[in-house]
């Protein structure tokens, strides 16, 4: 098979869209006796099948993905893909709070409220660049790999802002 942009989809991620996958194989004309047949006596083949269909799911995904939230614990980063640039705002806290990003789904205003109640004055940061030469997908594939999920924009927007 040819170079691969994406990884290969772990087991339960195929799962996940087993359907979808059913059908790519129906399209290559390949029934489900034909699969476990290519399995046992190609497994190569059969591993350039997944191969060359999780290329195509992950692609789909990225292509679609306006923004990004990653959550450590005391650093929330958000980002906005454009088609030539990804922007990127973070808050991070300093000290003492009950806020912690990976444990709480409350709204923008909520998180700074409950920051003021609790005298923390969040480090907010941006940044912004071109994606890397690879290109976008396998760039806001890579943030993805590194933690980052899909988002609406809400944080991004509030950090925005600022």
């Amino acid at each position: 098979m040819k170079e691969t942009k994406f990884r290969r989809l772990r087991r339960d991620e195929l799962e996940e869209v087993e359907g979808q996958f059913v059908k790519f194989l129906a399209v290559n004309g390949i029934d489900a006796q034909s699969w476990q047949k290519l399995k046992e006596d190609e497994p190569g083949r059969a591993d350039d099948f997944i191969l060359q269909f999780s290329q195509i799911v992950f692609a789909g995904v990225i292509e679609k993905v306006k923004y990004l939230v990653h959550r450590r614990p005391n650093d929330l980063r958000t980002y906005k893909t454009d088609e030539d640039k990804i922007y990127m705002r973070g808050i991070l806290l300093d000290g003492e709070t009950s806020i912690d990003f990976t444990k709480t789904d409350l709204p923008p205003k909520e998180i700074f409220q409950r920051l003021k109640d609790e005298k923390v004055t969040p480090k907010i940061y941006s940044a912004e660049r071109k994606y890397i030469p690879i290109g976008r997908d396998q760039d806001i594939f890579v943030i993805m790999e590194e933690g980052a999920l899909i988002d609406d924009g809400e944080l991004f927007e509030t950090l925005a802002a600022l």
